[in-house]
């Protein structure tokens, strides 16, 4: 299916509910979900079932909002359409939501397809919710966006054992009103037996000055990761979208393939830079 024809199936063609029953409630959200590009460049389809997506309230309840029918969705796609419309003015009971996160269809379909027609099983696991912050009042008419982003680089990780993925969530929401973005061209040379090419990664963490590490699990975790692109194998660039506003620090890798989530790897950095987002377009080129 085409990048089109799966938006055109997820809006139109799927009747969407709720978890519980709506009644009078008038307050509603809107959502786009995007991906970052995983980590490996080798990877050329992530094919799962996306379900809907589920809300965490303040109170410790939860709210879902499901299709009727699973939809099967090729992530890589998101890469090349920039986002997917989830739901559209979709009514929430009201509450005070503090995250949200992506649900996925658990069955044995899931696969990585590499660009050399290999094909791998993918393991799917539950992912932590990503912080939102917005309040529906009961019979008050409201309505809010979101854009959710897809982490593949935090999300994917390979068994090298069994020949397996296993696919973790890891989403950053905000809304789109709010959001800026970080890009730039990328000229620094890369250490012998890395490149750009292969490994070229920049991590993105919060706060200035911060001291970059791998994805471990452990502090400091990257907030966003993306990889360096090559364009037409002239030169290479990097782009970082929806993001919050605020001070964070970036930092480029050559060796960022070798960053496996959850475990610590020897990620070496090559070079790093604080920055200030807002809503608006940042540029830094890591010479």
């Amino acid at each position: 299916m085409t990048g089109a024809g799966l938006r055109a199936a997820l809006v139109s063609g799927l009747m969407i509910v709720a978890g519980v029953g709506l009644g009078g409630c008038r307050g509603s959200v809107s959502m786009d979900l995007a991906a970052d590009a995983p980590a490996d460049p080798r990877i050329a389809g992530i094919n799962v079932d996306v379900l809907g997506v589920e809300f965490e309230r303040t109170d410790g309840g939860t709210e879902k909002l499901e299709f009727t029918r699973s939809e099967r969705t090729d992530l890589i796609l998101l890469l090349e359409d920039g986002s997917l419309d989830l739901f559209t003015n979709e009514e929430l009971p009201d509450g005070t939501y503090s995250g949200v996160r992506l649900l996925l269809e658990d069955n044995d379909d899931a696969s990585v397809v590499t660009f050399d027609g290999r094909e791998f099983p993918i393991i799917l696991a539950q992912g932590s919710y990503s912080p939102v912050d917005f309040t529906i009042e009961e019979d008050e008419s409201s309505s809010h966006r979101l854009m959710l982003t897809l982490d593949l680089r935090r999300s994917l990780s390979f068994d090298e054992a069994n020949d397996e993925y296993t696919l973790t969530p890891a989403l950053r929401a905000i809304d789109p009103d709010d959001a800026g973005q970080i890009a730039g061209n990328v000229t620094t040379a890369c250490p012998p037996g890395t490149s750009l090419q292969e490994g070229g990664a920049v991590y993105l963490f919060e706060g200035e000055d911060i001291q970059p590490d791998d994805i471990d699990s452990a502090d400091p975790e990257p907030y966003a990761t993306t990889a360096v692109v090559s364009n037409f194998g002239t030169s290479f660039s990097y782009a970082l979208r929806a993001l919050p506003p605020g001070d964070y620090t970036l930092a480029l890798t050559c060796n960022g393939n070798d960053d496996a989530p959850s475990t610590s790897d020897a990620i070496r950095f090559q070079r790093t830079a604080n920055v200030s987002v807002d809503r608006d377009f940042v540029t830094h080129d890591f010479n």
